[in-house]
């Protein structure tokens, strides 16, 4: 399916679409699973296999498994790759970063030698990455037809230019609801020009009577960097009854940290052609979304007969708290030698976020010390998440609630794995991953593909290193809006990356 998304709009209280506070608690409800090196080259297929201390954020039973106390670290590198189309002009940009996926130890204690009933308690504390937010991406294309202030000048049309001026007793950025900042700057930065009082002309327009054309060509240049990451510390007991029943709960304490810089500009290729002697401008948008949540989860796996392996876990909704700021400036150049730049405030606000209840139902296969398969199915409805204030008025996001519940749906997590031991201290692996699209109308699904092998000794050390590929997913995108006989151009990301994990470990 297309994804259309109209960039470098501002957030939730700037008058614009309301759909963008939505998709900002629809990025922070959604997960893609990182894991320890084992879990992700199997696709993270463990809610029935457990033994794993990534595994735990998604079946808390995974601990009780446990024989033996074990440690694990597992560092990272990601890479996020985007090729852009627009105005028949290919770009491409590739980001690399490091970090760290998990950090995790769990410790059994034997409660009873007996075969049957309450074996062993077991207690773990995991640092998981849930979310990898890394993603950069360049469009390059000469526009003949539209521009970004030809949209923002048809949008103006009814607004008092009274209403947008910037002086010492009049502040438009919160003095008037009425208008985006992004409109507040480009009037202010003389990028649009009144036809009336409330009619406007984008300083990239010429006027031939009634007639309103785009003046030149322009070079249009977008870019867009985003960073951050969705981790969770998780508390964790379990319990082991007859080696056949194994349950868990946690305590689960997220965090969040989203950071979007975004820059947008359009430069005259002949500025000569321009009547209000336009140059150039660029305009910066800078967010930082930061947060804490809190959610409970609990699990089973059950062996009802030797090699069958069953399980399944819930988690309640993650009771979010977040704390939004964000920045706008504009940059404007003339070539008769003008120049001005305007910046915004600093706009600050807080609120909550109940993301969707979450589940996972899981069988595998173990065949003895030779290998095993798995596969995991997951599922959350989108369309249940609720947005609210600090104090929990939902009613100041009736738009946003509204917007989640008919423009998202339940979205459905296929993972499956399999490994095999060739010889003893050695298991090969591989995995799959489909997640589902949680958008009815726009948005696309996901797939990754995975492998990896792990070493393991008589120390009690372990390596297993993991590699997980992103199959291409394409993202559709638009600058601006359509305005009156100017079609906005229509882009095109290609999605893609990797992952390369190696996690070192100690059983003892």
């Amino acid at each position: 399916m297309k994804k259309i998304l109209f960039l470098t709009i501002s957030l939730v209280l700037s008058a614009v679409v309301y759909g963008q506070g939505a998709f900002d608690a629809l990025r922070f409800s959604q997960y893609r699973y990182e894991g320890s090196a084992r879990s992700m080259a199997m696709g993270n297929a463990f809610t029935s296999l457990g033994g794993d201390s990534y595994s735990i954020s998604i079946n808390p039973a995974s601990s009780a498994i446990y024989k033996y106390s074990e440690f694990t670290f597992t560092p990272s590198l990601f890479n996020s790759s985007s090729e852009s189309l627009y105005l028949d002009n290919r770009e491409s940009e590739k980001w690399t970063r490091a970090g760290v996926s998990n950090a995790g130890f769990v410790v059994p204690f034997n409660i009873s030698l007996s075969p049957y009933g309450l074996k062993a308690i077991t207690f773990g504390v995991a640092i998981n990455k849930l979310n990898n937010y890394t993603n950069r991406s360049y469009s390059f294309g000469v526009n003949q037809e539209s521009s970004w202030l030809g949209s923002l000048a048809e949008g103006l049309t009814g607004i008092n230019n009274i209403n947008l001026d910037i002086t010492d007793d009049w502040n438009p950025f919160y003095d008037y609801p009425g208008a985006s900042w992004r409109e507040i700057l480009a009037w202010n930065s003389n990028l649009l020009d009144p036809l009336s009082d409330n009619e406007y002309i984008g300083a990239t327009e010429n006027l031939d009577g009634d007639l309103i054309y785009l003046a030149g060509d322009l070079n249009q240049e977008y870019f867009r960097e985003q960073s951050g990451s969705l981790s969770e510390v998780v508390f964790n007991m379990g319990a082991n009854i007859s080696d056949r029943f194994f349950f868990g709960a946690n305590l689960g304490l997220q965090s969040i940290e989203f950071n979007d810089y975004q820059k947008y500009s359009e430069t005259a290729i002949n500025p000569n052609l321009f009547d209000s002697y336009f140059s150039d401008f660029s305009h910066t948008y800078r967010q930082t979304s930061s947060g804490v949540g809190i959610n409970l989860k609990a699990g089973f796996i059950a062996i009802p007969f030797d090699g069958l392996r069953v399980g399944a876990s819930i988690s309640t909704p993650t009771w979010m708290y977040i704390k939004d700021t964000w920045d706008e400036i504009i940059n404007a150049r003339y070539s008769d030698g003008y120049s001005s730049e305007i910046l915004s405030p600093v706009g600050e606000y807080n609120y909550r976020i109940n993301t969707p209840f979450r589940w996972n139902i899981g069988g595998s296969y173990v065949f003895g010390k030779i290998g095993l398969v798995s596969i995991d199915y997951e599922g959350a409805n989108y369309s249940s998440i609720i947005m609210m204030t600090e104090d929990g008025n939902e009613r100041e996001f009736n738009n946003e609630n509204a917007y989640i519940k008919d423009a998202y749906q339940s979205a459905y997590t296929l993972r499956a794995g399999a490994e095999i031991r060739p010889v003893p201290g050695i298991a090969l692996r591989a995995g799959y991953t489909k997640y589902g699209n949680p958008e009815k109308n726009i948005g696309y699904e996901s797939q990754f593909i995975s492998g990896g092998a792990g070493f393991s000794g008589k120390s009690g050390m372990f390596l297993d290193i993991a590699f997980q590929k992103r199959l291409a997913d394409t993202e559709y995108y638009s600058f601006y809006q359509d305005y009156t006989n100017h079609p906005a151009p229509i882009g095109s990301h290609d999605l893609t990356g990797w992952k390369l994990l190696m996690t070192i470990g100690l059983r003892f």
